[in-house]
């Protein structure tokens, strides 16, 4: 048996309980979509490691900056805001424990 795919959305880290209120608050909230927040946690890691914090593609250079077509990483991290706003303290908890040592890289 080989490694199993994580389901779309899952985050590492975060408890079966947590996902399962980061989904339903990605369900129940019309700026959010779902598998949203994997996707700007891994736009937000991606864009904190990168050497000198580059974005991808420059506005300058007629790039996109809609995070969710070419990957602006402030918009990732403002929809991580929003959704550990809206979680329980726990689930904030476990969330933010992901998110604040990338900001600490920024």
């Amino acid at each position: 048996m080989g490694r199993r795919t994580p389901r779309p959305g899952h985050i590492d880290g975060l408890s079966h309980a947590t996902l399962a209120e980061v989904r339903r608050v990605e369900r129940t909230r019309n700026h959010l979509w779902a598998g949203g927040t994997a996707e700007a946690l891994r736009r937000w890691r991606t864009f904190v490691r990168e050497p000198g914090h580059r974005l991808w593609e420059e506005p300058a250079n007629g790039g996109c900056l809609v995070w969710a077509c070419c990957g602006d990483p402030f918009e990732a991290r403002e929809f991580l805001e929003s959704v550990m706003l809206a979680l329980s303290r726990r689930a904030r908890s476990e969330l933010r424990a992901l998110v604040a040592p990338l900001d600490d890289l920024y």
